[in-house]
């Protein structure tokens, strides 16, 4: 199958590039209006930008509330979504009216952040505290999108989920997002262990290139 991407309408555009580009981690963010209204919306278009600095990166479709926010404010907070918060993130997707919080309709509460004024999710086992960077318009045939990028400046994770300096993901059990209507999971008996190598061993043919379990 060989496809003109570029000649594709929009939408047929967008169904290939989420279906081929999977699974894809999901910024469930938590932004504040200038009048105080809180707004909560999930994107899968979002990733590690940097480590030095910490900074982290995601894509908004045309201007909503969460890229108008965030251009007020110059803070939000990404919260990671466990699979048992799937129904509730999915509410929170819904294009509620400008100014109308999702938080009450998906019965999500918010709880305070130490760095920002933006509150996080308290559902949520991860919240990451962001202060605005920059953004990039990318506009093509008469729509845009927003690439938001922001400084890490607080992480709070659930004592429930981090053990021996670490994330157990079998606990945290996030929730990844695919093409279409579809998402994962992840377990334990879905997780893939696999080494990074150095040269040296792998020269040396020290060691097994097997993931385990």
């Amino acid at each position: 199958m060989e496809i003109e991407i570029q000649s594709m309408e929009k939408r047929d555009r967008y169904l290939l590039m989420t279906n081929i580009v999977v699974p894809r981690p999901i910024a469930w963010v938590t932004t504040m209006g200038a009048d105080g209204t809180l707004n909560a919306a999930p994107f899968s278009f979002f990733n590690v930008m940097s480590t030095t600095p910490p900074v982290l990166g995601l894509c908004v479709d045309g201007w909503k509330d969460t890229v108008r926010h965030i251009t007020e404010t110059r803070e939000y907070v990404i919260n990671i979504v466990p699979e048992e918060m799937a129904e509730a993130m999915n509410i929170t997707a819904i294009e509620f009216p400008p100014g109308e919080s999702e938080l009450p309709h998906a019965g999500l509460t918010a709880c305070p952040s130490r760095k920002i004024r933006v509150p996080g999710i308290s559902q949520s086992p991860i919240h990451i505290e962001c202060r605005y960077r920059d953004m990039i318009k990318l506009a093509a045939d008469g729509a845009e999108s927003h690439w938001v990028m922001g400084d890490v400046v607080h992480v709070h994770i659930d004592d429930a989920i981090w053990e021996d300096g670490r994330i157990r993901y079998d606990r945290l059990k996030p929730l990844g997002r695919l093409g279409g209507s579809w998402y994962t999971r992840v377990g334990e008996e879905t997780l893939l262990r696999m080494k990074r190598i150095p040269y040296s061993d792998w020269k040396e043919g020290k060691v097994s290139t097997r993931p385990s379990g």
